[in-house]
This record gives C-alpha cells, structure tokens and sequence, in this order.
C-alpha cells in the first residue's frame, strides 16, 4: 500500500496525491471525492499549481526587494502552504497535496501532519 492510500484512510481525507513538475497530477488516491471527469482532476491540479506559482512569483518579489547590502535572505523555495475554509481544507508541502473535509480536519496543524515530503 503507498502513501497516498494511507492518507484516505485518515478521517476527512478525501484526496492525497503527488504533482508533476508541470503542474499535473502525477499520481493520486482519492475517496468521496470524486474526479470521474478528467475536467474536475484539471481543475484541482490547476488550483494547486496556480496557489503554488503566485506565492513564488510573491517570494521572488520580496526576495529581490528586502536585498541589499549583506540582506542574502530569501523567501524562496515555497515549500508549503494550506486553505482551511468553507467545507474543504487543502494542504501542498512540496509537491505533495491533500484535500480534506474541513469539518473532520481539527486544526491546520493536524492538515499539514497529514501531509510530508518524502524526507520528512
């Protein structure tokens, strides 16, 4: 059994998966919620793909106006970031992603526990 098929079986978690460099859904489980059109699992990668781009175009920012001098600080590489609203929590560390329930998920703490890169 992988990973991914672990993660469904935690309470509230509906999806679990892996990202292609490209954006794409390279490999995922999933349980309740169902992407039976390939349009549904395009849009879901689509969301991550795009959260994930904006906050790099973001840190890429920041990253070139805070240096100057001896700053060499960096926001980048975005390693992770989490949605918790509405009924559905989302949660990318690295190229890693779960979707949730966000009723059956306690905190962002226990989303981002769910959820590990591979050295973690």
């Amino acid at each position: 059994m992988n990973e991914f098929e672990e993660l469904v079986k935690q309470p509230g978690v509906l999806m679990a998966g892996q990202l292609s460099p490209d954006g794409r859904v390279a490999e995922h489980k999933e349980t309740g919620l169902y992407f039976a059109q390939p349009d549904g699992m395009q849009m879901a990668a689509w969301f991550c793909s795009a959260i994930t781009q904006m906050l790099a175009t973001m840190g890429a920012t920041l990253t070139q106006v805070y240096h100057g001098g001896a700053d060499t600080t960096s926001w980048l590489p975005v390693r992770s970031w989490m949605f918790f609203g509405g009924d559905y929590a989302i949660a990318v560390v690295g190229d890693r992603f779960v979707f949730a329930e966000s009723a059956k998920i306690d905190s962002l703490d226990k989303l981002r526990e769910l959820v590990r890169e591979p050295d973690a």
